[in-house]
């Protein structure tokens, strides 16, 4: 299957050219000689990172651009989902922003769309034809290269809030992990701010053990250092964060954090063990 890479223009089989025009509009031209010996009815995946406004239009434009070339069977792999976290109306007067990113992916007909650990069931629920990519991959390679690297001793995985719960225990039958720490939060919609952070887990329970923190998106980090401090608070050794989309828009430094791990599929990251989503695409 021939592939449109659009996170890494040398891994692309079908060559192309980014091109912004001067009043901030993208585009794009494929080549023409990397699409001649190429059957029209074999699928073509097109790799993309969808992060911003402009990712999307990309997206659509090189759909378009196939559908004049009669491909038959476009298969779109997404690494990191705009407007996922939005996936319902959050307060009165703010938009189903996620509703919006969906219509717009189905109005292009994909043949199939594939996302990586999106936020919640409601991604694949709204776009057609679209399945989630988990991370347990990632996170089963997370744990090999750490105990690689480390004494291996008693562990945990842990889930940050209720909204990572039941994933968490998917992942934990597919990894054959046991220990799984529940911990709970609560924000406030309007604001944002993060308080009560508790869990069932004791500290006997957790003394000396390395914890896992385990979810699928890294923003400011508020919640991953109120749950890292809860964990140590009651014992734990040590603290690992494991998400597979990290934005870190407030940095890397995470209090309470001893190690991250995480993808490029937002960014390209420095300062911490950061994977090629493309292993799991």
């Amino acid at each position: 299957m021939k592939t449109i890479n659009l996170i890494n223009a040398a891994n692309s089989d079908i060559s192309y050219k980014l091109i912004q025009f001067p009043d901030g509009q993208p585009h794009i031209k494929l080549d023409m000689t990397s699409l001649e010996n190429i059957d029209r009815k074999e699928p073509l995946n097109i790799i993309s990172r969808i992060a911003t406004a402009n990712d999307l239009l990309l997206v659509l434009f090189i759909k378009n651009s196939l559908d004049y070339l009669e491909f038959e069977q476009v298969v779109l792999n997404i690494s990191y989902l705009l407007a996922a976290r939005m996936d319902r109306v959050m307060t009165t007067g703010e938009p189903f922003s996620l509703k919006v990113i969906a219509q717009l992916l189905n109005q292009a007909g994909f043949k199939k769309i594939r996302i990586f650990d999106p936020h919640s069931e409601v991604s694949t629920a709204l776009i057609d034809r679209s399945y989630p990519v988990t991370n347990h991959t990632f996170v089963q390679d997370v744990l090999q290269d750490y105990f690689s690297r480390h004494q291996p001793g008693p562990f945990c995985l842990v889930s940050p809030d209720a909204g990572a719960l039941k994933k968490i225990h998917q992942l934990a039958q597919f990894l054959q992990v046991e220990d799984v720490v529940e911990c709970m939060k609560e924000r406030d919609v309007k604001t944002g701010a993060l308080t009560n952070f508790t869990t069932t887990a004791s500290a006997t329970h957790l003394q000396g053990k390395t914890c896992f923190i385990i979810d699928d998106i890294c923003d400011g980090g508020g919640t991953f250092t109120g749950t890292a401090q809860l964990l140590k608070s009651k014992a734990a050794a040590r603290v690992i964060l494991v998400v597979s989309h990290g934005i870190f828009s407030k940095g890397t430094q995470l209090s309470g954090v001893d190690d991250i791990f995480c993808t490029n599929s937002f960014r390209d990251l420095s300062g911490v063990n950061c994977r090629s989503v493309l292993n799991y695409l």
